[in-house]
């Protein structure tokens, strides 16, 4: 039986809250389905945290995230500050941090889909 460690499980089980099917991870990773898919009904802990702690952790992040871009869109609005910015820079900080929003949206619909 083959044995994985930490680092390998936590990449399956980010693949997994992405919304990446069992059967695309394990062969993306070369992990067995029956593996894969213990690893994603159970509470496997990763360095001593529970699957439930790091979703907890991620909900904590994608808050302080779309608080972050509200702040933002505020702080977009004013046109002192606007003219004092490359605009370059302010596209790519505000890109990215939407992506990353949108992507861990997109992740916790297919988490719930998945689960019903």
């Amino acid at each position: 039986m083959a044995k994985y460690n930490d680092a390998q499980r936590a990449s399956v089980l980010a693949s997994l809250m992405e919304g990446q099917s069992v059967n695309k991870v394990a062969k993306e990773y070369d992990i067995p389905k029956s593996t894969v898919s213990r690893w994603k009904n159970s509470d496997y802990p990763i360095n001593g945290i529970q699957k439930k702690e790091i979703g907890e952790l991620l909900l904590r992040y994608l808050e302080t995230n779309l608080e972050t871009l509200q702040v933002q869109a505020k702080t977009f609005q004013d046109e002192r500050w606007l003219l004092k910015q490359n605009a370059a820079d302010l596209a790519v900080l505000h890109g990215v941090m939407t992506d990353k929003a949108i992507r861990l949206i997109e992740a916790m619909n297919n988490a719930n889909a998945s689960a019903d």
